[in-house]
């Protein structure tokens, strides 16, 4: 079954204070749409605040939304090392409302090991999310514990990066699977059952204009069956003007061979 999705980001960047805002929206079959966006604005130096918002919408729930912020600084005396913290609330929908706050940190192994590396960029990130969940029928509360590391780097023309996510405690009995917002890089927004562990990897080349990529991952939940996503795209960058076109393979259920095939186009504008 084949799916068109369609996306627009925008980015806009502001002077004297840097600003960027971005916005993506994902539409598909059965009335399936995603729209996130968000705005990050750097007026001090080394130090960046950015809200956001997402809403989620399908034939089969109500619409979910949900509200963000995050404020990342530069360590002062060490340029190598960043600091962020990060929270947000899903309102009541579906029987099912959360909060989260999140602590992490992100070093330049290049400046650490002073460029004994070769590579132009390489970057190691950390950190621990705190999620609460609250189910409304029937009524029970779980708080979940997550823990992800990353990599990443650029060599040359090349870039890619690695991060694994891994659920590392429950408060209580997870219960049956539900609508749940889950957050896991390589996937859109929301998916039924709790975090097991999730390996996501990247890759891509620049050469002048042109970027292709790809991008692979790897999820399991409780209560549901492994899911993987691989995408290949390509990223077109003229001036101001940024165009992406890729193709997604989306597998729902290894156990029921139930892989979609998604398309996506993206655009957006900087100045």
């Amino acid at each position: 079954m084949k799916k068109i999705f369609l996306s627009l980001a925008l980015v806009v960047l502001c002077v004297p204070a840097f600003a960027q805002l971005s916005a993506t929206a994902v539409s598909g079959s059965d009335g399936y749409f995603v729209g996130k966006g968000s705005y990050d604005l750097s007026f001090i130096p080394g130090l960046t605040i950015a809200p956001s918002a997402a809403v989620v919408k399908h034939d089969n729930i109500d619409d979910m939304y949900q509200v963000g912020l995050n404020v990342e600084v530069k360590v002062p005396l060490w340029d190598a090392l960043r600091v962020g913290a990060r929270g947000g609330y899903t309102p009541k929908r579906n029987d099912y409302s959360n909060y989260f706050y999140e602590g992490y940190a992100k070093v330049n192994l290049e400046s650490l090991l002073f460029h004994i590396v070769e590579l132009d960029n390489l970057t190691l990130g950390a950190g621990a999310r705190q999620t609460e969940h609250k189910f409304y029928a029937p009524h029970y509360k779980v708080g979940e514990t997550d823990g992800y590391v990353s990599l990443g780097g650029t060599k040359g023309g090349f870039d890619g990066a690695v991060t694994y996510t891994k659920a590392l405690h429950f408060s209580d009995n997870r219960g049956p699977a539900a609508p749940a917002w889950l957050d896991v890089p390589g996937f859109t927004a929301v998916t039924s059952g709790f975090l097991k562990y999730a390996l996501s990897a990247n890759l891509g080349y620049t050469y002048q204009i042109i970027r292709p990529y790809a991008n692979y991952t790897y999820l399991k939940t409780y209560n549901t069956t492994a899911t993987d996503n691989l995408a290949a795209g390509l990223t077109l960058k003229i001036g101001i003007v940024m165009v992406n076109a890729a193709v997604e393979w989306l597998d729902v259920s290894k156990k029921s061979n139930s892989r979609k095939t998604l398309y996506s186009v993206n655009g957006g504008i900087s100045f």
